[in-house]
């Protein structure tokens, strides 16, 4: 039993030291983003005459009134006629298919270009529909919305001249904003770790001209840079981490416009967020495997391979999260203690964890200014708590990424619709309560240490089960009509 303890605490020590790499870089991001000023981009200024053909593509799924919505943005984007091609790319069921057709003509004006395109079937998923898209323009420049985005009028104005004055940029990403960010405490934390995203890690990257990873939707493309790179390609879930890394790889670089923001809706309810965040940990892990072995064989300098493996590898935590419990709590349930130098270890890890987490999201409020908003502190605290309730289901996905080639892409829910999957939040639940009782039962400490993931676990499955108990349409107030 002393070699078991020895050997588990050993194992234990590697864990936490892995996670701690995690806080760390959230620490350098911050530093960078706090330090290094922002590049001045360079704007192409050209006479209407002279301005490129642009491809907007609107992939969309049985998304009923939000990919109309989305169309009428997109037939409002300010750009020459004769130079803007629109494709709503329609991966949907005939049925929706027929309903789109016969409703796109009451909201899109005469004179613009817009093509309802339908292949068929989803291989490939988005990549495949994207793809397919492209096999029907040849149009150099290419913007991506996807349904639940509505541009500016102005948006491809302020974009494109930025890939016209830089042959180099193989896209500019605008900062994405939430049109339903205060409808609950989950959209609440929801908006608040991808604020930080953008204005802190997204926004360093692209002052440290690091690799940065395209968002999959308002950003602006050149498609010289998708063809050399290989194309769009659906071989994992996350197509626009994937296409963005094969570009860094052969040269191309990418910017970030941050202050140019797109509203988008978030995930409303926690089945439709624990889904879409499973399969964004697969499509990383996946890309992971296809992609890092190539990183580390290129002649890329040192700096970027290690940031682009660090960015690609995000999704360990949770595996390494869940790794450290079950050891930590088999260790408990048998009676062998961690050496203290082990359990002083995880203690430190976790505030360290806690307080960069907490610095890296209080941060990303005050880029934007939004430092004093209304429910702040409460929101920074469940955005936290609430990400530790899907260390089940990132596990799984992170698992299957390695050791299956299963392939579903479960789109997120939108507006209107009802989960329609198995998930009741059942698992969350029974192993939250489970891991406190035997913590509490075991030790005071331990309590302490799993207070984040019990609360995360609790929470997110006590969403799901009342979810469950009461099914409803996600309500939402879509109007067809561009603002």
């Amino acid at each position: 039993m002393i070699t078991l303890g020895y050997v588990l605490s050993l194992v234990l020590a590697l864990i936490l030291i892995a996670v701690s790499f995690l806080s760390v870089q959230l620490i350098m991001l911050a530093w960078v983003r706090l330090t290094r000023p922002a590049p001045k981009l360079a704007m192409a200024h050209m006479n209407d005459s002279d301005l490129p053909h642009v491809l907007v593509q609107l992939p969309v799924c049985n998304e009923g009134d939000l990919a109309l919505r989305v169309a009428a943005a997109a037939s409002a984007l300010d750009w020459p006629q004769g130079r803007l091609t629109i494709q709503l790319l329609d991966d949907g069921t005939e049925e929706n298919h027929a309903v789109l057709a016969a409703r796109l003509p009451q909201i899109v004006p005469q004179g613009v270009n817009l093509q309802l395109l339908r292949r068929g079937d989803r291989k490939g998923f988005k990549a495949g529909n994207l793809a397919f898209g492209l096999s029907h323009c040849d149009a150099p420049f290419i913007a991506i919305f996807d349904a639940d985005f509505v541009p500016a009028i102005d948006f491809l104005r302020r974009t494109v001249p930025a890939l016209l004055a830089d042959s180099g940029l193989c896209f500019v990403q605008a900062r994405w904003g939430h049109n339903n960010r205060n409808a609950n405490w989950l959209t609440r934390v929801q908006g608040v770790l991808l604020d930080s995203h953008f204005a802190v890690e997204q926004e360093a990257r692209f002052r440290a001209a690091l690799p940065m990873s395209f968002n999959g939707t308002a950003g602006v493309w050149n498609r010289q840079a998708i063809e050399q790179s290989g194309g769009w390609t659906g071989d994992t879930l996350t197509e626009d981490l994937d296409l963005s890394m094969r570009c860094v790889l052969q040269g191309w670089r990418s910017a970030l416009l941050h202050d140019i923001e797109v509203p988008g809706e978030l995930p409303p309810n926690a089945a439709a967020w624990r889904s879409q965040q499973a399969r964004w940990t697969k499509g990383h892990a996946q890309c992971a495997c296809k992609l890092v072995p190539q990183i580390w064989a290129s002649k890329l300098s040192l700096t970027f391979k290690v940031a682009m493996t660090a960015q690609m590898c995000q999704f360990a935590f949770y595996t390494l999260a869940f790794t450290s419990a079950a050891i930590s709590l088999f260790m408990l349930s048998v009676g062998l203690p961690p050496y203290p130098a082990v359990a002083a270890l995880g203690l430190i890890v976790t505030f360290l964890g806690l307080s960069c987490s907490i610095g890296y999201l209080w941060l990303g409020q005050r880029m934007l200014g939004r430092e004093r908003a209304e429910k702040l502190y409460r929101t920074l605290i469940l955005a936290v708590v609430f990400p530790s309730g899907l260390i089940l289901a990132n596990t799984r996905a992170t698992l299957e990424a390695f050791f299956s080639t299963r392939m579903d892409f479960i789109r997120t829910i939108r507006a209107g619709e009802v989960q329609s999957d198995g998930w009741r939040g059942m698992p969350e639940l029974v192993v939250g309560i489970f891991v406190a009782m035997l913590a509490v039962s075991e030790s005071n400490w331990a309590a302490l240490f799993f207070v984040f993931a019990v609360s995360g676990l609790v929470s997110i499955g006590a969403m799901g089960a009342t979810n469950a108990l009461a099914p409803r349409p996600v309500r939402c107030s879509i109007s067809t009509r561009a603002e």
